[in-house]
């Protein structure tokens, strides 16, 4: 028999010991042999104690009901509904802040366990008590006994294992088995978990729908996702939450790495109900901002499911993809985390160096990360005698690398995010070394730190060979990056493309050009013939070229998107030494867009290039200038502006001396017959003049006055190079209205040297 009432506190930790070892003994996954049941009617009993208990808030009635029962328990010690009362009675004083009573609680279900050991009740209430001294214990000692097998989820596990055991018909006993196992931070009893689930698959309980649905979260768990899908599926044709099932449905289609669950996702979240709300506000809570989560909160039944859809998409064209590929890839980075990342402990603690707090109680910072931006592009680590564990990140981006160091501190499994690869040795070290004078390099530890990363980022090779002077802005710089990174990384979420080879083109973003509709964007590229690859076919050459453009407002909102493939047939190879050029365009709205664009050959080579800008006119938007568009006659890019006008594009803006620069341009916003005047200015690009940018003077300096024609001008100027010499130009363009009102547009080309 456990140990008197009066006593039962001290000796915790061996209590806690032999029950496992008791466990571990009897096996828990052995049938037993038959004994007599627990009545429906106690379990009626038991149920109706629980439901009264959680209508108690007031915890000095809770203690006057427990002193009152402990004294009816010393006179009939052997009653095991009395201990089940008692240990249901503990368990609500621990839910309601007394972390103490979950080990008095899991001491009366032991009891009840040794005079009841055929009862699921017992073993049922055991589960839940040992469930909440593991969620109370502090981060180290849970660590610790996480790591050994012995905690106390451990043996709430196996207790809930051991309810299903003794009566295969207990539904609570199944689902809660499954949400421990699922909770379980390290050494997860999933196996426990699914045996018990597969073993009572030929019984009542099995059929129940928060069985299934348990089940099928255990078998995705474990990575039988085909399994997963059979259970969510009987699930929702047993009348289980049709909100839930689909959403669960979905996530496991989209472990499996397929695009099937995308209409179960938005099928479920039309679904008003609470629990599945919650799920799906959760799972986008991983990456989305705060504005975001209020907006989401406002919607409800199909208006949630569209903002759901909208919130997706906007993420899929910023990121250059097609529908559904960053939903898809949202769930695997979750999954992917919950197997690698997982937090051992919910306690966590930080240092002064660890300036990040996520917040998360489910992944450390490597966890937050990887879900934000998933992959990195390269990884490091670097171990030795007194070094924390640490790793660093990378992700490669056109518009700068982000970097991410990691260290974990008392607790291996929970890694924080630090500024500095410095901040690995602590705050103590880093703040001495960035107030030294001598090179960062200047010991063996901090030498051998700095080489496990010279492969991530030039500047730990600079940091290696510095000398003391240059040493501390260097680490000045490098700690810059990493909070950059940090700030960047934490606030955004993102899906780089990536091309297994980096493809060898020009292209040219040129804002000119309108119809009926309104303002267009040309974007032009041309790609080397060194740079490609063909298909041969029966009608020669073929080269399959994609292009993905997509235009952000201030606000960062998708208003314009381009994915369309060309396939370019030539009856040869094309020559290295040409180029194969195309065109497409799009509609946008007036005013100044951040874009992006992507362009791929074939089907593994391309290119993405960094954040740029384009301001767009138009005939609604008032007086302007369009792009400047600097072509040659005889290309093989001619874009028709309009019925009449021809215009020459040249994405290369690469001109020979004797080639004659066709300069094409629009006026917006004159009234007809005004006087419109305009200066045209060359200059060669560095060798003096302003900051070093330009040459002494004018390379060409022409002057002219037109006549507009209406609220649309369109002017075509051929104008020599000549006297050009190799090198490179800006060409700019002045417009001045009667009014004295301006306008400047500038662009860049090349005059090749002669042969």
């Amino acid at each position: 028999m456990p140990e008197s009432h009066s006593t039962r506190v001290p000796g915790i930790a061996r209590r806690r010991m032999a029950v496992l070892t008791a466990l571990l003994a009897c096996g828990v996954l052995a049938w037993p042999v038959t004994l007599p049941a627990q009545s429906p009617e106690q379990r009626a009993a038991l149920e109706r104690w629980r439901d009264s208990l959680n209508q108690i808030s007031d915890t000095i009635m809770l203690l006057r009901r427990e002193r009152l029962m402990i004294t009816e328990a010393k006179a009939d010690r052997d009653n095991p509904i009395l201990h089940l009362r008692l240990g249901f009675l503990a368990l609500r004083m621990g839910d309601a802040g007394d972390d103490n009573h979950y080990d008095d609680a899991a001491s009366e279900f032991e009891w009840a366990t040794q005079l009841k050991p055929e009862w699921p009740y017992p073993w049922y209430g055991l589960g839940l008590a040992e469930l909440g001294v593991g969620d109370s214990q502090i981060a180290l000692v849970s660590g610790l006994k996480t790591m050994f097998g012995k905690d106390a989820l451990t043996i709430s596990a196996m207790a809930f294992a051991k309810s299903a055991e003794v009566d295969p018909s207990f539904v609570h006993g199944l689902v809660e088995l499954a949400n421990t196992a699922m909770r379980q931070r390290v050494n997860i009893r999933l196996g426990v978990a699914l045996d018990a689930h597969r073993r009572a698959a030929s019984t009542e309980a099995a059929k129940n729908p928060q069985v299934l649905l348990a089940r099928g979260r255990v078998e995705r768990e474990v990575g039988d996702a085909d399994s997963a899908l059979v259970a969510f599926k009987e699930f929702l044709a047993r009348g289980g939450n049709p909100g839930i099932g689909s959403l669960e449905v979905a996530r496991t289609e989209f472990v499996r790495g397929t695009f099937d669950g995308v209409l179960p996702y938005f099928s479920g979240a039309s679904h008003d109900d609470d629990e599945t709300v919650a799920a799906y506000r959760k799972d986008i809570a991983y990456i989305a901002t705060t504005e975001e989560l209020a907006a989401f909160d406002a919607a409800s039944g199909s208006a949630r499911a569209e903002w759901l859809r909208h919130f997706w998409e906007s993420r899929d064209r910023r990121d250059l993809r097609r529908d559904g590929e960053r939903l898809r890839e949202h769930y695997r980075r979750v999954y992917y985390a919950r197997q690698n990342f997982y937090l051992a402990s919910v306690n966590r603690h930080y240092q002064i160096e660890e300036i990040y707090h996520s917040g998360s109680t489910d992944f450390d910072d490597r966890g937050v990360i990887y879900i934000r931006h998933g992959e990195p592009s390269e990884r490091a680590s670097y171990a030795a005698p007194g070094i924390e564990p640490n790793e660093t990140w990378r992700y490669g981006r056109p518009d700068g690398d982000l970097i991410f160091h990691f260290v974990a501190r008392e607790d291996v499994q929970d890694y924080k995010l630090v500024e500095s690869l410095f901040d690995v040795l602590g705050y103590a070290a880093a703040v001495t070394l960035q107030n030294s004078t001598a090179a960062a390099s200047s010991t063996v530890v901090t030498d051998q730190l700095l080489l496990s990363r010279e492969q991530l980022s030039p500047m730990y090779r600079r940091l290696m060979t510095a000398g003391g002077g240059t040493s501390g802005r260097y680490m000045a710089e490098e700690r810059a990056t990493g909070r950059q990174s940090i700030e960047v990384g934490t606030t955004s979420d993102s899906y780089e493309l990536n091309f297994p080879k980096e493809l060898k083109a020009r292209v040219q973003v040129l804002a000119v050009g309108a119809d009926a509709v309104g303002s267009l964007v040309q974007v032009a590229y041309a790609i080397p013939g060194s740079s490609l690859t063909a298909v041969s076919t029966a009608r020669g050459q073929l080269y399959p070229v994609r292009l993905r453009f997509v235009v952000m407002d201030a606000k960062d909102s998708v208003i314009g998107a381009l994915d369309t493939t060309r396939m370019f047939v030539s009856r040869s190879v094309v020559p290295a030494h040409e180029h194969l050029v195309g065109r497409a365009q799009l509609h946008l709205p007036p005013g100044t867009h951040n874009y992006r664009i992507a362009l791929q050959q074939g089907e593994d080579a391309g290119i993405i290039y960094p954040y740029d800008a384009v301001r767009v006119g138009g005939p609604r938007s008032g007086f302007g200038l369009s792009d400047l568009v600097l072509g040659r006659r005889g290309t093989n890019l001619p874009w028709r502006a309009t019925p009449s006008d021809t215009v020459f594009l040249n994405p290369l803006r690469s001109f020979r001396p004797d080639d004659e620069m066709q300069l094409y341009y629009e006026v917006f916003g004159m009234m007809a017959g005004a006087t419109l005047k305009t200066q045209v200015t060359v200059k060669k690009e560095g060798g003096g003049g302003l900051f070093g940018l330009f040459g002494g003077g004018s390379a060409i300096s022409l002057r002219f006055e037109d006549q507009a024609p209406g609220v649309v001008m369109r002017v075509t100027r051929g104008i020599s190079l000549e006297k050009l010499k190799a090198g490179n130009y800006q060409i700019e363009v002045t417009i001045t209205r009667p009014d004295g009102r301006t306008d400047v547009r500038r662009q860049q080309f090349t005059v090749q040297p002669v042969d």
